[in-house]
């Protein structure tokens, strides 16, 4: 049922995106790949076989973004695995998705370039200060290394006197990779240049900016990895119990991090080789309404003051990015989701990982703790015990409600308002019945809820 309420979603932004790109190949008021062209181009059989091109490209896109849904299935015992993993692959299909049209679409703009199919007014654009700027970048330089091995000494001084001798290995293991990503890092920034461009002076600024690019990736991960050496060291240490699916799924959860990185720098890279490896390192002729759209997609024109204007590729409309309001809106967006997905992971996560717990302490009370709806209560507060091996239906007014378990406050029938602390597919239930509430829990494991019971029971005497 969890990994339903995903899919749908999932198949709803698979299909909207298909319909946004999958039809791009077809010009659509003189425009294609988001480029104006004049009707005669629009017949030659270059501008056909890039259509042809784009078609075999999305059918592939297609298909491997319908199979990356197929581990919602595996995950779906782990809610909160299975929402991190839809985000994951969410902002995956919208990135990829640029991907096969930014490629046909730059393809379009040398031909049409080449071929000088300008639709209105044509104007000489100048790349020199461009090129300039990316030919003065340098890569970071090895001693910043420096900075993920120093991170690494304390891990390496806290984890040395552990009694698992794997443990002990954690801080030279962080050590290790950050030597690794070194080396990673020195293979690309100094070994044979790649060629990029016919033009020696384009192909240098591009290989330098790809030197740059590289380095930062590198050094960044080397980062990020000593981050993860430390709290997998604090998770195993204090002998945290993990289900081995959640471990496995956070484990490759992280490993997506540096693919991802990957995958965005070398389209980084490849935009630049796009942009400018056709160029004499100087300058290019272009239309003046497609100088404004940077790969067809976004709209970027200081001239214009308008904040929203009409998309040139799907429908409705986009922003300016060259305005004030524009970049509010566009960086807004994201800084909005962040704020709404990353506190529901987190929670999602602490309720899958760790389970809440009742105490009975020495003076009576009676506390559920390690959840987001803690609840402590007097012994003597409750009225009636018993033990169930079914909890009426309801419905949440402020809770966390999976297939798996149910936590917060219900409003359930017969029993009016409720807290449940429960695993919905190991019953047993204890029910304790206070004035104006009742609060339902159990454990995982049967044994453990009736061994509980009769703590309870002992305990207040009913």
């Amino acid at each position: 049922m969890d990994t339903l309420i995903l899919l749908i979603p999932g198949l709803i932004v698979y299909i909207t995106v298909l319909l946004v790109y999958g039809t791009q190949a077809k010009p659509k008021n003189g425009i294609l790949f988001g480029l104006k062209l004049p009707e005669a181009a629009l017949q030659d059989s270059r501008i056909a076989a890039l259509q042809v091109q784009f078609r075999q490209s999305y059918r592939w896109y297609a298909v491997a973004g319908l199979l990356g849904l197929a581990p919602l299935l595996w995950l779906g015992s782990y809610f909160s695995l299975s929402f991190i993993y839809f985000i994951l692959w969410v902002a995956g299909v919208m990135y990829t998705s640029t991907v096969p049209f930014k490629t046909i679409h730059h393809k379009t703009v040398a031909l049409k370039r080449d071929e000088q199919w300008f639709v209105g007014k044509k104007r000489y654009i100048s790349v020199e200060k461009d090129i300039a700027r990316l030919a003065a970048m340098k890569p970071w330089s090895p001693y910043w290394f420096a900075l993920p091995a120093v991170l690494s000494i304390p891990l390496i001084a806290l984890s040395i006197s552990h009694d698992n001798p794997l443990l002990r290995l954690t801080g030279f293991a962080s050590l290790a990779m950050t030597a690794v990503l070194l080396l990673l890092s020195l293979s690309f920034t100094h070994g044979k240049p790649r060629a990029y461009s016919r033009n020696p002076v384009a192909n240098n600024a591009i290989h330098h900016a790809a030197r740059r690019y590289w380095s930062t990736l590198w050094l960044i991960l080397a980062i990020f990895e000593v981050a993860n050496a430390f709290i997998a060291y604090n998770v195993l240490s204090e002998g945290t119990m993990i289900h081995i699916n959640l471990w496995m799924g956070g484990i490759a959860m992280v490993s997506l991090v540096p693919l991802l990185g990957i995958y965005y720098v070398h389209n980084r890279v490849k935009e630049l080789e796009y942009r400018f490896g056709s160029t004499d390192g100087k300058g290019y002729h272009a239309e003046d309404d497609d100088l404004h759209w940077r790969h067809g997609l976004s709209y970027y024109n200081p001239q214009d003051k308008s904040v929203m204007v009409q998309k040139r590729v799907g429908t409705g409309t986009t922003v300016n990015l060259a305005t004030k309001g524009g970049k509010r809106i566009y960086y807004g967006s994201f800084i909005l989701v962040a704020l709404v997905i990353l506190p529901v992971t987190f929670m999602m996560v602490r309720a899958d990982s760790s389970p809440p717990k009742l105490l009975i302490n020495d003076q009576g009370i009676v506390s559920i703790k390690n959840t987001e709806y803690d609840y402590s209560f007097a012994i003597d507060e409750i009225k009636e015990l018993t033990l169930e091996d079914a909890v009426p239906t309801g419905f949440r007014s402020n809770g966390i409600a999976t297939s798996t378990f149910a936590r917060g406050n219900f409003k359930l029938a017969e029993l009016g308002p409720a807290k449940l602390y429960v695993f919905k597919k190991t019953p047993p239930y204890i029910i304790m019945k206070l004035d104006d509430l009742v609060v339902i829990y159990n454990d995982e494991e049967p044994a453990k809820t009736r061994s509980l019971y009769q703590e309870l029971k002992k305990a207040s005497g009913l």
